[in-house]
């Protein structure tokens, strides 16, 4: 599908949603290009890019890669870091947990949103086409009426 055909739906559309009244055929071309959106496939997309953004941890299970593994020195019960950037990556893996959990918050607030939506829009469009075929209705009615005169 060209721009030009993307282009059109959206006047179109945009032209329905405040309320400009279509002709037959335009109304038409909107309904029969109307792609409906299949909510399960989407809501599973959303939580396939939630998962692959999911950050590995150190209890991830034995098929994940070593998170921080280092050697280091023990002197009897006492633990000697061998680098003092240790404590530092332990701080910023934490922030990276935060900023993951936010990420998950914000992506399912934008899941629940895109459902509201889709359901308000096709709460509109079965509005607009009883409006249209009330319209068609009494366009016929008013053309049998000039064609009697």
């Amino acid at each position: 599908k060209d721009s030009a055909y993307h282009k059109e739906k959206m006047l179109l559309c945009k032209q329905a949603e405040e309320g400009v009244p279509l002709q037959a055929e335009q109304y038409d071309w909107l309904e029969d290009t109307n792609e409906e959106v299949d909510e399960q496939e989407l809501e599973a997309h959303y939580n396939y890019m939630a998962k692959i953004h999911e950050v590995p941890t150190e209890d991830s299970g034995t098929d994940s890669v070593p998170v921080n593994t280092r050697l280091v020195e023990t002197d009897d019960s006492n633990v000697i870091l061998d680098s003092p950037d240790m404590c530092e990556d332990n701080i910023q893996n934490y922030q990276n947990d935060v900023e993951s959990d936010d990420d998950r918050v914000t992506l399912t607030n934008l899941i629940a949103n895109l459902k509201l939506n889709v359901d308000e829009n096709k709460k509109i469009q079965k509005q607009l086409k009883k409006a249209n075929n009330i319209l068609a209705e009494e366009l016929k009615e008013c053309k049998a009426i000039l064609a009697e005169i």
